[in-house]
């Protein structure tokens, strides 16, 4: 463990990480700005428009330009596993024990989220992608409940991830995102990150709700990532409003990790 932080101390010191967090900051901005995007063409009946990650990295593809993007994508979200890897051993020391330790076990979530983002780059980069986006989150439902107690860890899967989604929304209501910076936000980056960290929150919430859903109906079909969470808004009454609304405010939570990228406080 000493020599864990002892060798987290010194990639904390180096200007090429520094710049390298900031690079993958950038990365998850433009991931979540084309999140957003899609949302709204969904909303707008586009047939074929995937507003999930691997939806938008398809999407970033088919520009010129696009594969070279990916990989610095790709190079920068793994980046941040590195940083929250960081920040798990030497990171939030400012804070008392109960909320560091909290922090860091957020932080040990994000390690999963960009290296699953990262690879989900690179491999788009590679060539078309095999068992990305819905149907993946449909396998791995169904791999769950083949097994033992499967059922209820798929439920419990669900219930995490609405407790992460509420997180989100209470980031963004309380201004909690203001821990994660050097500064305070005031103006447009204030807003950017509170309409951001709440439409994420929910969006993320119906993903959740999915897999609860799929739990409690035994169906594996029934769970989805975020393009089935928005195409069950844009489903219910005033559906392509909301839908409108919540693409609005996925980008906006990807303007927010540009003042991130310039603010963070442990990069």
């Amino acid at each position: 463990m000493q020599a864990g932080q002892s060798t987290a101390e010194s990639v904390k010191e180096s200007r090429v990480y520094r710049i390298a967090v900031k690079v993958g900051l950038v990365a998850y901005c433009i991931v979540h700005l084309l999140i957003g995007w899609l949302a709204i063409r969904l909303a707008l009946g586009e047939s074929g428009a995937d507003a999930s990650n691997s939806g938008a990295l398809r999407e970033l593809a088919k520009n010129p330009g696009g594969v070279v993007l990916l990989w610095i994508i790709g190079i920068g979200l793994l980046t941040l596993v590195l940083w929250q890897l960081v920040a798990i051993f030497v990171g939030y020391r400012e804070f008392k024990p109960a909320k560091r330790n909290r922090k860091r076990a957020s932080a040990a979530l994000r390690v999963v989220l960009f290296g699953y983002l990262g690879v989900a780059a690179i491999r788009t980069a590679l060539g078309p992608d095999q068992g990305e986006g819905e149907d993946a989150q449909e396998s791995l439902s169904a791999t769950l409940m083949s097994v033992p107690a499967g059922r209820i860890l798929v439920g419990l899967i669900g219930l995490v991830v609405i407790g992460y989604a509420c997180r989100q929304v209470y980031k963004g209501v309380k201004e909690k995102y203001n821990d994660e910076l050097d500064t305070r936000l005031t103006g447009a980056g204030r807003w950017f990150a509170r309409a951001g960290h709440i439409a994420k929150g929910i969006a993320v919430a119906v993903v959740g709700g999915l897999f609860v859903w799929a739990a409690i109906s035994y169906d594996a079909e029934k769970a989805g990532g975020m393009d089935a969470a928005l195409q069950t808004v844009r489903d219910q009454p005033f559906g392509m409003v909301l839908l409108i609304v919540l693409g609005v405010g996925i980008g906006c939570y990807g303007l927010w990790c540009f003042f991130f990228a310039r603010h963070a406080k442990h990069a």
